[in-house]
């Protein structure tokens, strides 16, 4: 995309439901954008979708995806104000959470 816009495209686990797979992909924007060297960003769209996976043999699960374009906002730009903090939105433990890496499910 740019320099300071990028997608997040994530799938989540049948049990995660939609608001899980939304999840996923926030915790991984907020992941990015510190692993990229920043702390705030906004959401400037997202989409997401649910399918069926599976086979007649073993069945049918519900999948969920979750798609996001996320930009950076420097510190101190007049943005910054309304920008969400990743650091914030991974909580007290972020330093762990962005050390294990993306999240492959909600839970």
């Amino acid at each position: 995309m740019t320099r300071d816009t990028f997608k997040v495209a994530t799938h989540a686990a049948p049990a995660c439901g939609p608001s899980g797979a939304r999840n996923v992909a926030f915790k991984s924007a907020a992941i990015e954008v510190i692993r990229k060297g920043g702390d705030r960003f906004v959401i400037l769209g997202d989409h997401s979708d649910s399918g069926l996976q599976g086979d007649f043999l073993r069945g049918f699960q519900q999948n969920y995806s979750q798609g996001m374009v996320v930009k950076m906002v420097p510190k101190g730009s007049p943005e910054a104000r309304n920008a969400l903090s990743a650091r914030e939105t991974l909580g007290a433990d972020w330093h762990a959470i962005v050390a294990k890496g993306t999240p492959t499910t909600c839970g």
